[in-house]
């Protein structure tokens, strides 16, 4: 989200942006601050603010939502709205995520799983939307994570076993371990054996199981937040889950999840904690 968002149609989806962002529970202090400047750049961007304050107002409120087949035409133009400007975010972001594929020798899609053995014998397992290119030389075997997770068991080989994910480099020649990388920054599960992250030597992580549990299809949350729980759904399918309040995503959730019906955890969600889900196009809302 740029500093000050730019209309992507006009005002209206500008707006839509302004509370998707406020509402995900990632908003800062100074997001909402410039939200409030932005709001009074002008008589037209407080119109579609407050427009769009107004609907989001009335997700999940079933009188409200029954009125919007009979307000005035203005109103109801942000169902198309709404429809625009996630159609366009997500083929934004699907550019984008399609970067580290277009420069790695292997990838997977948003949802797909994949292990791949190397030249070497080395195998690798992907997670979703993750991407990787492997590099032989005389004194090493260098594997770049360029996007995303995955979990290596390297082949015996006189040659040390290097994975590089941007600020991390993890040498496990004898060990299974796991990398995940957001941006710049990675961690790393050691599964069996240990691994060394720079200057530091990690050995097997007792929730190793749990942790790496995605290469078998399940998701495993312990007591974690609502909103790690959805964080981590997201990674599996396209669209955005949002919570609607952040009291909400604190609540604390447990359970083993089917990886291969992502929808199916939403359901369970609405029955195991009695929650509400809102969906639009690619959108849901949890209240």
């Amino acid at each position: 989200m740029p500093s000050e968002p730019q209309p992507i149609l006009d005002l209206s989806d500008a707006a839509i942006d302004w509370q998707v962002l406020l509402h995900s529970g990632t908003a800062s202090a100074a997001d909402r601050s410039r939200y409030q400047r932005w709001r009074e750049l002008s008589a037209e961007h407080l119109a579609a603010a407050e427009e769009a304050e107004a609907l989001w107002g009335d997700i999940g409120h079933t009188e409200a939502a029954a009125r919007l087949s009979v307000v005035p035409r203005r109103s109801r133009r942000w169902g198309s709205a709404i429809a625009a400007s996630l159609v366009l975010a997500l083929v934004g972001y699907g550019g984008w995520q399609q970067a580290p594929a277009l420069l790695a020798d292997y990838h997977t899609s948003t949802g797909e799983r994949r292990t791949v053995t190397l030249e070497d014998g080395s195998r690798v397992t992907l997670n979703s939307a993750s991407a990787f290119s492997v590099k032989y030389s005389d004194d090493r075997r260098l594997v770049s994570l360029r996007e995303g997770e995955a979990l290596f068991e390297p082949a015996q080989d006189p040659r040390p076993f290097v994975v590089d994910s941007g600020d991390e480099r993890v040498q496990g020649s004898g060990a299974v371990f796991s990398v995940r990388r957001q941006g710049q920054a990675a961690s790393v599960v050691v599964a069996r054996g240990e691994a060394r992250v720079g200057e530091r030597l990690l050995a097997a992580s007792p929730d190793a199981q749990a942790q790496t549990a995605w290469q078998r299809g399940k998701l495993i949350f312990n007591g974690r937040p609502l909103r790690e729980v959805i964080a981590e759904l997201e990674r599996y399918q396209h669209g955005r889950i949002l919570i609607s309040d952040n009291q909400l995503g604190a609540l604390p959730v447990s359970g083993v999840f089917d990886l291969d019906d992502p929808h199916g955890l939403l359901r369970t969600l609405e029955q195991r904690y009695e929650l509400k889900v809102t969906y639009l196009p690619w959108l849901a809302v949890l209240y």
